[in-house]
């Protein structure tokens, strides 16, 4: 009967029921819209800085002699997650061709299990000894795709005349620019080795006939260098630079950190300041409602209900009303992220959302939102109805 009753008095009263759902809509759908702007902007900002690997990576930019303690020790640091030696700047240049095109002095790195900039890219970094990886630039000019052989060519000067070293290679995956910008071949560990030793004038695999391998090699000339996460950025650098010249995006990391915490704050500020006056507008709205609705309450006081039956009776409407409200502001708030991810594609790309709450958001809103409202009811109730005098309210009738 309490439910029925609560059901009769919603729809008697449906004008008023719905504007106070309009009322509450006016509060929670520019609040869900609000949270998905801080949750999507702040969320791209950390994906962008976790999950670009450039920003892991740590550059020599002289030449050392690097042996193989240097490299077991980096190996052994927690902080590191993948290092792999580089021989000398200028043993890395290759020019490769395919179908009569041609790209030039291509910079060649070796790559391994646990290259960040592959596993980002969902490969497993396993190359043969002619296998190789491409940028998406250097694909793209040379009309090559995955599976295609092409020839990669290095030189050398032995008595005065250039000799060439042609071999076919073939592509296992073309990692994508914003991974590697630069016109750049990732291959076997072993490949970049012989690369040097081809030039230094020995005959090593895969270049010649490996009649003359270079069997002393003991140092490198520098180290490719990625750390494991952003955090681990500050005290590997903090540690390498007592020793050697490097670069790192340190500055720019702590920079978009820096950016990440001030919208954060900034979000958090006015998401509380609204929460706040949500909440007081909610007060407002439960306590009009109930002095409007004091002689209904008198009346049904006099009929023989309890008060324990009026107060369950306002706890039961505020929670519909609440439910309603919180439906029809999630219909709101659909519409303004579309907009705003809609406008915001061209911009910053179609991968990016700007506005954006998951299951969990929606729910603990809508949970958040159906407290509030009944706990607001209840504690009014408490004061506004159950205190309230039968003769008082009736007597202008």
């Amino acid at each position: 009967m309490i439910l029925k009753l609560a059901l009769c008095s919603l729809r008697f009263d449906k004008i008023i029921s719905i504007c106070m759902v309009a009322s509450l809509c006016a509060v929670i759908a520019p609040l869900l819209l609000l949270f998905s702007l801080r949750f999507g902007i702040i969320s791209n900002l950390e994906h962008k800085l976790s999950s670009n690997p450039s920003n892991l990576e740590i550059r020599m930019m002289s030449g050392y002699r690097l042996d193989q303690q240097f490299f077991d020790e980096l190996k052994n640091n927690p902080h590191i997650g993948f290092v792999m030696p580089l021989t000398r700047s200028l043993s890395v240049t290759a020019n490769v061709s395919f179908n009569g095109r041609i790209v030039q002095n291509l910079e060649t790195l070796p790559t391994g299990d646990g290259d960040p900039i592959v596993r980002e890219m969902g490969l497993d970094g396993e190359l043969t000894k002619t296998e190789a990886y491409l940028s998406e630039t250097t694909a793209q000019d040379l009309g090559l795709k995955v599976g295609d052989t092409f020839k990669f060519v290095i030189s050398r000067i032995t008595d005065n005349k250039t000799v060439n070293a042609v071999v076919p290679f073939t592509l296992k995956g073309i990692i994508k620019k914003e991974l590697l910008p630069h016109k750049t071949i990732l291959v076997n560990f072993d490949t970049l080795v012989y690369m040097e030793d081809f030039r230094d004038g020995f005959d090593p695999p895969v270049f010649s006939d490996g009649s003359n391998p270079n069997i002393k090699r003991q140092t490198f000339a520098k180290a490719r260098i990625y750390v494991k996460s952003l955090s681990d950025l500050e005290p590997v650098s903090r540690m390498l630079r007592q020793n050697y010249s490097i670069t790192d995006k340190l500055a720019s990391v702590e920079n978009l950190k820096a950016i990440s915490k001030v919208l954060s704050f900034i979000f958090t500020t006015i998401a509380l300041t609204s929460i706040a006056g949500g909440v007081m507008a909610t007060i407002g709205l439960i306590f009009t409602n109930l002095s409007r609705l004091e002689k209904t309450f008198a009346l049904l006081f006099l009929s023989g209900l309890s008060k324990s039956g009026v107060f369950l009776i306002v706890v039961i409407q505020n929670f519909i009303l609440s439910v309603c409200a919180y439906l029809c502001s999630l219909g709101l708030f659909y519409a303004g992220m579309f907009t705003f991810n809609l406008y915001f594609k061209d911009l910053l790309g179609p991968e990016t959302l700007v506005s954006i709450l998951n299951v969990t958001h929606v729910i603990t809103g809508g949970l958040l939102t159906v407290l509030i409202c009944v706990l607001v009811s209840m504690v009014l109730c408490r004061f506004k109805v159950l205190n309230l005098k039968v003769a008082d309210s009736l007597r202008n009738v």
